[in-house]
């Protein structure tokens, strides 16, 4: 299978020179015209490397970096820049961009760059690349996995029990107040979940988080971040234990069933997320 390059550039000559010689070269390549246009791209497609411009409209290099990180952590990026950008190349080499490439481009230095990046990212990254990979449910979901083996009546009284709140992006999301446990479920937006200021997941429509404090009251350590605008259903734990006293105790035991399975995955995963970026980083 072809490997497929992402250039992000907003002169159209770059994009297009670039693109010829890279297709010339048997690699399938997709142009977008900034980061905005990138991000959407990567919504409907995925992709082995980036090559992306330092200085644009909208959202720069860096900015799209960081973005790019978000949706694909091992990511292998090029960074392409002019010499008055040159400074903040080197900043994104430092902050996980695999190198950087001056303008004009160099056909030879672009082959080298794209050839050795994607041989760095097989050879560093390509067992732990499977483990990112989202399954099919994770990538399909149109129903919280903690409500797996619920009827849709039992669902529906089950969500009725919570209560919307909304956030905007940047702000935090509170966690047990009152500590008697608070068990969240996102109905629309992103949350990220920080531990130690690293950022060990996040958090899409459907998704859970606050399982371990219907287990154990105040149990939860890490912190949440809206990154966009953010609608999340809130459930007490008293009020569950009373809803679940009412419903029976086979409900009880397929909701504590589906808790112990998406604590688990959600801790592979944020382990998993902490290896990739002490690797990235080179951090002990």
């Amino acid at each position: 299978m072809k490997k497929h390059i992402l250039i992000v550039d907003d002169e159209q000559n770059i994009r297009e020179v670039c693109k010829e010689l890279l297709e010339e070269e048997g690699y399938k390549v997709t142009l977008a015209i900034d980061g905005q246009d990138a991000l959407e791209k990567m919504d409907v497609d995925s992709f082995d490397l980036f090559l992306i411009d330092m200085a644009m409209p909208r959202m720069g290099g860096l900015e799209l970096m960081k973005q790019i990180k978000k949706k694909q952590p091992l990511a292998v990026i090029i960074i392409l820049t002019g010499y008055s950008s040159i400074d903040g190349a080197v900043k994104a080499v430092h902050a996980g961009a695999y190198k950087y490439l001056s303008k004009p481009i160099n056909s030879d230095e672009l082959f080298e760059a794209v050839r050795s990046g994607l041989q760095y990212s097989q050879d560093l990254y390509g067992p732990l690349q499977k483990a990112f990979e989202p399954t099919p449910d994770a990538t399909q979901k149109r129903e919280a996995i903690i409500l797996q083996g619920f009827t849709p009546e039992e669902k529906m009284d089950f969500m009725a029990q919570g209560r919307i709140m909304k956030f905007e992006s940047g702000d935090n999301i509170p966690l047990d107040e009152e500590q008697n446990g608070t068990l969240i479920i996102l109905e629309s937006g992103e949350i990220s979940v920080w531990l130690n200021n690293t950022t060990v997941d996040y958090l899409q429509k459907w998704d859970s988080f606050g399982e371990e404090s219907f287990i154990l009251a105040g149990s939860t350590y890490a912190n949440l971040r809206a990154e966009t605008s953010v609608k999340a259903r809130y459930f007490d734990r008293k009020m569950l234990l009373d809803f679940f006293a009412y419903k029976g105790e086979k409900l009880l035991k397929r909701f504590m069933i589906n808790l112990i399975n998406c604590s688990f995955y959600k801790w592979r995963k944020s382990i998993q997320r902490i290896v990739m970026l002490k690797l990235v980083t080179g951090e002990k």
